[in-house]
């Protein structure tokens, strides 16, 4: 039997059996942690190269950095990101958040999601209290009920790992396998949630100049259209288009594709960057949706990260709120493990959510917001949102409280144990 059965091995769930690893963290040694995952390419240390890419917020790298994983993506390469320039489609006035105003020396990184993957699962290699059960495919699930066996002290599930059903048990049972996750579907947690008429088409370019290590988030009639700075000048495109015009720009030609592309860039930064040429070979799409569970809990189950809610990627949130869900569940499992204390009990695992739930849906309102107001050509709101831009360009305080907000600094760090030298 596990103490905590971790359901996905993506960037969430790989994060959390981290968290819970001994490699650095003595509080961790008598904790047994399962992690089940279906993609074998994982475990086999294929983490893919579709060009994809993540926004981390400062908080998000220090939640890393306490775990003892972030060294490991720091080698393989992150990018920091040292303003973010914000504008309105061709409205004159930007917006540019420097780190210097809030004393930091970045306000987030950008990372691709292969550094990440490939540095959490090495570390998780190196912790001797983590199994890896891959590849494994879930097919049931057995937890106990308020109403007749809230005393059980054991949740199951039936797994397919290619000789035939096989059952595992665990005190606690952690949901990370993404926004459609079966885990949650099997446990009959509801959700609410909202789609968008829009596409995330997502591409990676190599600049002939500096990027200068600056981001920009442009919003343009279809959606908000971000520029991430890579290593290597490169950099990551996360283009916002409409339903109806994404299957044209999915299919068009590499040289007509370009140019719509540079189209949206605009002229002013494209000559700032020189010659910009396609590195992807696919290009990547997704569509974006939000929604939250009614509960993130129920007896001997959690859910985090996407299985909990999911968000517009509007000013890059998601996988911020994903990481801030590990640390803090990590660090009520850990301090409820020091106290000799039930896991997967409910008692437990109402501060888990506590402690979670508004950040998240506060974060999942704001960004529908945005990305309603500025996706709007109505001219009233385009107004309003200038002026709102104009009066955040002109006040200081303003700007660093959003940018506070922004890199995850205005909730409590998690403190996860004490790190071996």
């Amino acid at each position: 039997m596990f103490d905590v059965l971790i359901v996905g091995g993506g960037m969430v769930g790989a994060s959390l059996a981290c968290a819970l690893g001994n490699k650095h963290n003595k509080f961790n040694q008598n904790l047994k942690v399962g992690l089940v995952e279906a993609r074998s390419g994982l475990k086999a240390g294929q983490f893919g190269a579709d060009g994809r890419a993540s926004a981390i917020a400062l908080g998000s790298s220090l939640i890393w950095q306490n775990i003892g994983v972030w060294d490991g993506m720091v080698d393989r390469g992150v990018t920091a990101m040292q303003c973010i320039q914000i504008s309105d489609g061709d409205y004159p006035h930007k917006v540019k958040l420097w780190q210097r105003d809030v004393e930091r020396d970045a306000l987030g990184y950008v990372v691709e999601n292969k550094v990440t993957l490939a540095s959490l699962w090495q570390f998780m290699a190196d912790c001797d209290n983590i199994e890896l059960i891959c590849p494994a495919k879930i097919l049931d699930l057995d937890q106990p009920t308020p109403a007749k066996d809230s005393d059980r002290i054991r949740v199951k599930v039936s797994t397919d790992q290619g000789q035939g059903e096989q059952h595992l048990s665990a005190k606690l049972l952690v949901a990370a396998d993404g926004g459609r996750s079966l885990i949650r579907s099997l446990a009959q947690i509801d959700t609410s949630q909202k789609t968008y008429d829009q596409t995330c088409i997502v591409v990676t370019l190599k600049a002939e100049h500096s990027h200068q290590n600056i981001a920009y988030e442009r919003f343009q009639h279809s959606g908000p259209f971000a520029i991430l700075p890579l290593e290597g000048d490169r950099l990551c495109i996360v283009w916002t288009a409409t339903t109806a015009e994404t299957p044209y720009l999915l299919n068009l030609p590499e040289a007509e594709f370009m140019a719509e592309l540079k189209k949206r860039i605009g002229d002013r930064l494209v000559n700032q960057l020189g010659e910009l040429t396609l590195e992807s070979c696919d290009r990547a799409a997704y569509v974006p949706r939000w929604m939250h569970a009614k509960t993130y809990i129920q007896p001997r189950l959690a859910l985090v990260g996407d299985a909990a809610h999911s968000t517009h990627p509007v000013a890059g949130q998601g996988m911020n709120l994903g990481i801030r869900d590990v640390g803090a569940l990590a660090e009520t499992l850990i301090n409820a493990q020091n106290r000799g204390e039930d896991l997967g009990s409910m008692t437990v695992l109402n501060r888990y959510q506590n402690r979670r739930r508004w950040d998240n849906l506060g974060v999942i309102l704001l960004t529908d917001i945005t990305n309603r107001l500025f996706s709007n050509q109505f001219a009233p709101l385009q107004w309003l949102r200038r002026l709102g831009l104009l009066i955040l360009a002109s006040l200081k305080p303003l700007r660093q409280l959003v940018m506070l907000v922004m890199m995850g600094l205005i909730v409590r760090q998690p403190r996860l144990g004490d790190r071996e030298s």
